[in-house]
């Protein structure tokens, strides 16, 4: 299959909404013959930092293995979700191996209700593509939840848990203890690396461990994580002791580099050979697009959620200043928690809006937005970059979806003000 029509393959895909279940996958790895079984695998599950950490982990191992990571959503291109040693996937490449599990979910399809879908898609793809590069690692970060999500057929090697918080309420639970409770099923053997602070999903999670008799690494114990710099510099007590200054900024992406510190530090444990100059070096060098990323005086973060909001509207205060704020949100978020911690930020804030099915009309954020700041209405997101470099004398922050975020960061790539996937 062609790259462009690998493309028009998973948007024919994306016309079927989410089903979450495993019995297409199941299919799907058996035709293809478990290609997830050829490498050390590893799941990441958790509301927020699931991708940082994984690009984290990614950026340590790489220094002596290959690391294949397999993320989503992706910003600007899918074939984002599949990389090698931190970097996409070629366009030859994404063809060739979407093409291969477009074939075999033919010979599937006719058993189900439901096709194959679009996430399972680019998850098979991975798999594929990672045991035809020879990887030694394979990393995977959940879509949404764990129980039923198409990572979570394989017999992962470590399951890594992230913070957990309010979000997919419709299709998770109500609660931070019923979500963690369906991202716990990542847990299934191996290793299991948690790296949540909160007491309560910390107990569900190691209740599941203890039931199925895996082991369980608590990253965050009394008094060994502390920030030495505001959303710069920290240190960390694992097995070792680090200070370090981490690639992507902010007082959370300390955590994260944490929880990847933690994991990088079992599987040195399980025999792989990990340095503590490999971790630092990782750590300090590691590349994830649109995570608190700075392209001249644009600031671009996919913030999408009230939890992720807290922690990004601590790195605008520290790091203020600013001028212009360009903002949409889907319509299934809590958009009032979202701009109590974001807009008081702001002189001005720029409502837009994106091509989603999900999107929240630009009319709808305008009053809550005017109680903070001189707001202006430009539902084109091309069109909100060029107002806001026309009126803004400071910085720019852009967020609030990820689909944003991707739009803006495209314009960034076709003008070669970034020139990175």
């Amino acid at each position: 299959m062609k790259y462009k029509e690998a493309l028009g393959y998973l948007e024919y895909l994306q016309e079927f909404r989410i089903k979450l279940g495993l019995e297409r996958m199941r299919a799907l790895s058996e035709i293809l013959g478990h290609p997830w079984r050829s490498y050390y695998y590893i799941i990441i599950a958790g509301t927020n930092g699931k991708g940082s950490v994984g690009a984290f982990l990614t950026s340590i191992l790489s220094k002596r293995y290959r690391v294949g990571f397999n993320s989503s959503p992706h910003l600007v291109s899918p074939r984002e979700r599949i990389r090698l040693n931190g970097h996409a996937i070629s366009e030859e490449d994404f063809g060739f191996f979407i093409g291969k599990v477009a074939r075999a979910s033919e010979k599937i399809n006719y058993r189900f209700p439901h096709p194959v879908t679009f996430f399972e898609t680019l998850t098979a793809a991975a798999m594929l593509a990672f045991q035809e590069w020879d990887v030694d690692v394979g990393i995977f970060e959940v879509g949404m939840g764990g129980r039923l999500d198409a990572t979570n057929i394989a017999d992962e090697n470590m399951s890594i848990l992230t913070e957990i918080d309010l979000d997919h309420t419709r299709h998770l639970g109500k609660t931070v203890e019923e979500i963690a409770k369906e991202k716990a099923f990542v847990i299934k053997n191996g290793i299991s690396v948690i790296g949540t602070e909160k007491d309560s999903v910390k107990k569900i999670f190691q209740e599941r461990a203890e039931s199925r008799g895996v082991k369980s690494r608590i990253v965050f114990s009394e008094n060994n994580f502390r920030i030495l710099e505001p959303m710069h510099k920290f240190w960390f007590k694992g097995e070792d002791e680090y200070v370090f200054s981490p690639s992507l900024p902010g007082n959370h992406q300390g955590r994260n580099a944490s929880i990847a510190i933690s994991a990088a530090e079992e599987l040195k444990e399980q025999g792989f050979s990990i340095s503590k100059e490999d971790i630092l070096s990782g750590v300090s060098s590691a590349f994830w697009p649109g995570r608190l990323e700075t392209a001249g005086k644009i600031t671009l973060d996919g913030v999408h959620n009230c939890h992720a909001s807290i922690s990004v509207g601590r790195y605008l205060e520290e790091t203020g200043p600013w001028d212009t704020m360009i903002f949409t949100i889907m319509r299934d978020k809590d958009y009032r928690c979202m701009g109590r911690n974001l807009f008081p930020h702001f002189r001005r804030i720029i409502l837009t809006e994106v091509e989603s099915r999900r999107k929240m009309p630009a009319e709808q954020l305008l009053p809550l937005a005017s109680r903070y700041a001189e707001v202006h209405i430009e539902k084109n997101p091309y069109d909100a970059l060029s107002l806001a470099g026309e009126m803004s004398r400071g910085k720019i922050f852009v967020g609030g979806s990820l689909y944003l975020i991707g739009k803006i960061r495209e314009r960034l790539l076709e003008e070669g003000v970034v020139d990175r996937l």
